[in-house]
């Protein structure tokens, strides 16, 4: 089973772009973890995520979300590579199927939508 589940802030607001066959979401996601070190002293380690959406999520994710803004986000790992400027590329990315708003502090900011069936997504 290939599946991850992601708590984090957004490092960047989304962005999207429009295809034939639809439209991507993407923006960089960070998650955080603390923990202290054999001191005693408390450490803060922050791991950087590739997220993306494809079509009617990934558009009320550009809506809604911008950058700082936490977010749960569930999909699957996948790898793909590209060519820039004749050297090979390689990224690494959550395809995500379902997310989840998370209050910022002292607001409520779920809106009520409705999301397409899975049976719409590209993956």
């Amino acid at each position: 089973m290939n599946k991850s589940i992601l708590i984090g802030r957004l490092g960047k607001d989304p962005q999207t772009r429009n295809f034939e066959n639809g439209s991507v979401t993407t923006f960089s996601l960070a998650t955080s973890e603390t923990y202290k070190d054999r001191s005693g002293n408390r450490q803060e380690k922050t791991e950087w995520h590739n997220i993306s959406f494809w079509g009617k999520q990934g558009e009320i994710v550009a809506k809604y979300f911008k950058k700082g803004d936490s977010i749960l986000v569930e999909g699957r790992i996948a790898y793909r590579e590209y060519e820039k400027d004749g050297r090979r590329c390689l990224i690494t990315e959550i395809q995500c199927s379902s997310f989840e708003f998370l209050a910022k502090s002292g607001a409520n900011r779920s809106p009520e939508i409705e999301v397409a069936d899975d049976d719409d997504l590209p993956f």
